[in-house]
């Protein structure tokens, strides 16, 4: 962990501030709600994003795997901000693995919402979804500016 620390106090000053503003966005996203659903007994339901990230890998178990599917856009994020620090190429491509798991989910009609396998209608898309899918752009453009800059300076 201190290495990645002292690695990441090594990065240029662009690529610090692209992974500080997409970890930032991504925390927040945390606190809002990530999408809403129609619910008779409740118009105003919602998911929680916090909720979703701790428990989104369970959606498996239940039989839901494109939801589980679009949750592993967590790990790849995390991952490819860890590749970047150190410096690997292929924090891009995580980088970008996540942002296109994350935009399927804004194709998403229908979430399943119970363990017995019960869907509900996505009627909207909350603060936290959209702060948690600029999160991931924010890092992918970040990383593309830095690989382009990089292979400019080799040039």
């Amino acid at each position: 962990m201190k290495k990645l620390i002292v690695n990441f106090l090594l990065q240029p000053i662009y690529l610090k501030l692209t992974i500080g503003i997409s970890l930032t966005l991504f925390i927040t996203s945390l606190t809002q709600p990530a999408f809403f659903i129609d619910r008779q007994d409740d118009p105003n339901a919602y998911t929680n994003s916090l909720i979703l990230f701790l428990m989104g890998w369970m959606s498996l178990l239940g039989g839901a795997f494109v939801p589980f599917i679009i949750w592993l856009a967590n790990p790849l994020y995390f991952i490819s901000i860890i590749f970047a620090i150190k410096n690997k190429s292929i924090a891009l491509y995580l980088s970008i693995g996540a942002t296109l798991l994350s935009f399927v989910f804004s194709l998403l009609d229908t979430i399943m919402t119970s363990e017995s396998g019960k869907s509900s209608v996505i009627t909207g898309r909350g603060l936290g979804f959209k702060l948690w899918f600029a999160s991931f752009i924010i890092l992918t453009l970040g990383l593309l500016y830095a690989q382009i800059f990089k292979n400019s300076k080799t040039q």
